[in-house]
């Protein structure tokens, strides 16, 4: 997998240079990639409590996500592997929910948002790691991904929230562990 990712890694930063324009510029291309199918949003279908649980832990990465921002730019590595954990460590499936709020939560999820989620958490991991090993490469490209499988998770999850990314053209492989990416183009 490791190889994998460098791969993606190193056609990314040949596509788009390995700066923290990086992020800038994937958000901006939006409109000019291969759009993924729309879903529903899932907001709807959950209970208050598990709304209440996503949307808690969704502005918890979005501070975090802010913070190793800053954090790259000064180099503090130490503070973005502390935040990727931290992000890590918020996976929602994790918390203290009932097997009540677990059965809700796979009911009304779609298998692919459960997926996203769990790469997201995954990214974060690899962010932790590249902030341990105060590689800056590694931790700008990981970074960009992360926000990619933000980005792409909103447009089709979330868009009863985030009207601007209705109809958005994402990437297909947005939001997909590159393993995952690999087999759809086998």
């Amino acid at each position: 997998m490791a190889s994998l990712i460098s791969a993606r890694s190193q056609r990314l930063c040949y596509r788009y240079g390995c700066s923290a324009t990086i992020v800038m510029g994937m958000i901006v291309g939006l409109g000019l990639s291969t759009a993924i199918q729309a879903a529903e949003p899932i907001r709807p279908d959950l209970t208050p409590r598990l709304q209440g649980f996503l949307k808690e832990e969704m502005l918890q990465i979005e501070q975090a996500m802010q913070e190793i921002y800053s954090a790259m730019l000064q180099g503090r590595h130490a503070e973005v592997a502390e935040k990727g954990q931290s992000i890590h460590d918020s996976f929602i499936l994790d918390q203290s929910l009932t097997d009540e709020d677990r059965h809700a939560l796979r009911s009304a999820a779609p298998q692919q948002f459960l997926r996203m989620d769990a790469y997201l958490h995954e990214l974060a991991a690899m962010l932790a790691e590249a902030g341990r090993a105060e590689d800056s490469t590694r931790q700008l490209e990981t970074y960009a991904r992360m926000t990619e499988s933000c980005v792409a998770c909103h447009s089709a999850y979330v868009t009863d929230r985030f009207e601007g990314l209705e109809g958005a053209d994402i990437p297909a492989d947005w939001g997909k562990p590159v393993a995952e990416e690999q087999e759809t183009q086998d």
